[in-house]
């Protein structure tokens, strides 16, 4: 089982343990010149967080997004429509899940207003680490991710930018209170587009504990990143096995 991560091998050391719990899965990383050509073919493709997407791919004049990297763009977005044309397990995280919007052809909100920003966007803490923020979700009743975490879970969030218009053919699952889409998946194939991050608190106990400004979510444990990615790697053995 091959997976294509759709960066370079930098900073993605959490994506690398959450994967490492999966034997089988051998990890194909983007190139440095971040082209999509000549990559070897992998059975699934996952596009990690990082920066923001340049807003000329969705009709945008530049509103609040920062540190662009168009090669990096082009090269996600290509892959994106390459993988989803052969019906291949695709897994956005964050900016990866936007990639997934734009190359559908939804568009961004650029720079969440207040007091959503607040809510979601990182910080650092008085050490200078960088901190997320953790708030309640609701999830749509009869999904599959209704099955996987039930309908209220804590999720992280290290993002400034969010869905807008969401792509045609996909369908929202979560969304935090405030209203910013938290999960969406495409109707009919194998895509799913996740706004918060499970590599980031993967295969643990669902923590409890204060949290920042959201009242009581304290009650409630925050999502085991491990749960969606053992899923993701099923999906993965499924669409392996019916191409055979």
């Amino acid at each position: 089982m091959r997976i294509l991560i759709g960066d370079r091998n930098k900073g993605l050391d959490n994506y690398i343990a959450a994967l490492s719990h999966f034997p089988e899965a051998e990890l194909i990383f983007l190139r440095e010149d971040r082209k999509a050509e000549g990559l070897p073919e992998c059975d699934a493709l996952l596009l990690p967080g990082g920066d923001d997407i340049d807003p000329a791919l969705f009709g945008q004049a530049w509103n609040g997004t920062r540190d662009v990297d168009r090669a990096l763009d082009d090269a996600q977005i290509a892959l994106t429509q390459h993988y989803a044309e052969e019906k291949k397990p695709i897994l956005g995280i964050c900016r990866g899940a936007q990639v997934i919007n734009v190359a559908f052809g939804g568009d961004l909100i650029q720079d969440l207003p207040e007091p959503q920003n607040s809510h979601h966007t990182w910080y650092h803490d008085e050490n200078g680490k960088t901190m997320g923020h953790h708030h309640l979700t609701a999830i749509r009743p009869g999904t599959f991710l209704e099955e996987l975490y039930g309908s209220r879970i804590v999720t992280n969030s290290y993002h400034h930018q969010a869905i807008g218009r969401l792509a045609a053919g996909f369908s929202v699952l979560q969304e935090s209170d405030d209203g910013v889409i938290e999960f969406a998946a495409h109707d009919s194939l194998p895509i799913c587009a996740v706004q918060w991050h499970p590599e980031k608190e993967a295969f643990e106990t669902a923590k409890k504990g204060e949290l920042d400004s959201v009242g009581n979510a304290n009650k409630v444990g925050i999502a085991d990143g491990g749960v969606l990615f053992t899923w993701f790697l099923e999906k993965i053995r499924v669409s392996m096995a019916e191409k055979r």
